[in-house]
């Protein structure tokens, strides 16, 4: 009778096994797809901002319940798979793809597998962040401790995210192209997006994911899904300890919204027409016109418009504009343009007859290869060309050595070779200095900076997204250039060929949008700003 006793007491204390862990990775999988999906509806051209505060959650609480380091990262993957192949789907926008030559059903099988690699390449981040979030000895709350397990799960979780999204993933060595980075799904919450300017869209996306950290260690701590986070330091019982956790991320996105509601109020201020010559005299209102020709790239290609055409059409939205300085988007100075008769003769004689600076984007021949570059036409005759310094991978250059030579020679596409300069060189416009980016450049925070940091008082991207149709890229496009005015305390002017073309103010607030698919002059106002904001200033970043 004893002994029966003291194996009872032996047999009782069995740990139980949470019920998401007695899932396979099988089962797992395909609700960690599902989750990325529905994060992915989050970015802007689906615009379900909201998304990005509880989007996260569900990767962090499956996490939790994985059992192995390789279910952690297959968990990762599907997830990211998921959010890029709905945030991405703007590739598809590729087809039709005759212009290569492709009949429509090999252009829609062409596009959609451009979409899915990129998706699996990109989704690479998410799953290496799932494997450390997975591995790191991780417990409850804010504070670290200096026995295992060590790391704050609150800080050391958005930290990770952010060194993968906004350190690894504009990298060079990546070689990727993150228009769809979390940040741009809050470019309609002027408060809120203020704070970049102290930390850049990375500390936006902390933000983001310290909401979907609590929101996970709440949902694991009262339903037993998974395992629970390690004890807390601060020695708050675990329960109420999420409810703290909770209230100490609601104050601080209300302290970062009510200050960025009085950074709106003293920029509106200083930056709004008829205010200026109280807080800046040196930088008075300037008219500015962005051309938006919308040359189809079947028109471009295939030259169903002749190159007089396409003068002709840009000619005649740039005369008589009355405004000093007028923006023309990517590319359109090439070689059938800049023979005699032909557009670039044409924005000169503009430059030179009604006193005018003209912004425009050019594909030169240089030495040793071609540029894609953007010229200011002036009154005077200095060289003031910007080279762009992110090249597109397998369409301007070829990244991975050899295998991505061998690559891109089978690809139908331009066979010539691009440069690049590996320096910052704003254009030099007499009201100031002009940071120029070029497409996808718009999207590398560090690039943009760069240019401010070298003495740009104000920012113009000159883009050609033709390529891609009337897609959603051009909504990615204009959320990034909301994130860089707001960054770095500029007027952004984004001049695209088919759209959306805009004029941004130094708080983020789109002044001026043109329709995407139509021809025509967007006509607004901008001042040349000579202040640093904390984020251009951090040459690191």
């Amino acid at each position: 009778m004893q002994s029966s006793e003291i194996l009872v007491e032996n047999l009782g204390p069995t740990t139980s096994v949470a019920w998401l862990q007695r899932f396979s990775s099988f089962e797992k999988i395909p609700f960690a797809f599902a989750f990325g999906c529905l994060l992915g509806l989050s970015s802007p051209g689906f615009d379900q901002w909201w998304l990005a505060w509880i989007g996260v959650a569900p990767l962090l609480v499956l996490l939790r319940g994985c059992a192995t380091r390789m279910e952690a990262f297959l968990t990762g993957i599907a997830f990211g798979i998921g959010f890029y192949l709905v945030s991405l789907s703007w590739y598809l926008g590729l087809f039709p793809l005759r212009w290569l030559g492709l009949d429509d059903w090999l252009g829609v099988q062409a596009a959609g597998l451009v979409w899915a690699l990129e998706s699996i390449h990109e989704a690479l981040l998410i799953g290496v962040f799932s494997l450390l979030v997975y591995c790191l000895p991780l417990r409850a709350g804010y504070f670290p401790h200096f026995k295992r397990p060590f790391f704050p799960y609150l800080l050391s979780v958005p930290i990770l995210w952010v060194f993968f999204q906004w350190v690894i993933g504009t990298s060079e060595f990546f070689v990727g192209m993150p228009v769809n980075q979390l940040a741009y799904s809050q470019s309609h919450q002027m408060p809120l997006i203020q704070i970049a300017k102290l930390g850049g869209s990375g500390l936006i996306d902390f933000l983001l994911i310290l909401s979907n950290c609590v929101l996970a260690e709440i949902f694991l701590e009262f339903s037993g899904a998974a395992q629970k986070l390690q004890e807390r330091v601060d020695q708050i019982s675990p329960k109420a300890g999420c409810w703290v956790d909770a209230l100490v991320v609601l104050m601080v996105v209300l302290a970062a919204t009510n200050w960025g509601t009085e950074q709106i109020q003293e920029s509106a201020l200083s930056t709004r027409p008829g205010a200026e010559s109280n807080f800046y005299k040196q930088t008075p209102v300037i008219p500015v016109a962005i051309l938006q020709g919308n040359v189809t790239i079947e028109e471009d290609r295939l030259k169903t418009s002749k190159p007089v055409e396409v003068a002709n059409r840009y000619s005649k939205l740039a005369t008589n504009l009355g405004v000093p300085i007028i923006a023309l988007p990517e590319g359109l100075l090439n070689s059938d343009q800049m023979t005699p008769g032909n557009l670039a003769g044409r924005l000169k004689g503009v430059a030179a007859h009604e006193k005018k600076e003209i912004i425009v984007g050019s594909i030169e021949a240089m030495r040793n290869g071609l540029v894609n570059g953007a010229r200011l036409i002036g009154t005077t005759n200095r060289d003031n060309l910007y080279v762009k310094q992110r090249l597109v991978p397998f369409g301007e250059f070829a990244p991975l050595g050899p295998l991505g030579q061998t690559i891109n020679e089978r690809l139908p596409l331009s066979p010539e070779v691009f440069l690049k300069s590996k320096s910052a060189r704003p254009l030099r416009s007499i009201w100031g200095g002009i940071g120029v980016s070029i497409c996808v450049e718009l999207i590398y925070p560090h690039l943009v900076s760069n240019e401010v940091r070298h003495g740009a008082n104000l920012l113009v991207n000159v883009s050609n997204l033709g390529w891609f149709h009337q897609s959603f890229l051009n909504r990615q496009i204009l959320a990034a250039a909301v994130m860089r005015a707001v960054e770095n305390g500029r007027f952004v002017v984004l001049a695209t060929n088919t759209g959306i073309s805009a004029v941004i103010d130094p708080t983020g607030v789109v002044t001026s949008v043109s329709y995407p698919g139509k021809r025509g002059s967007l006509i607004d106002t901008v001042q040349f700003l000579y202040g640093q904001t904390p984020f251009s200033k951090m040459w690191w970043l």
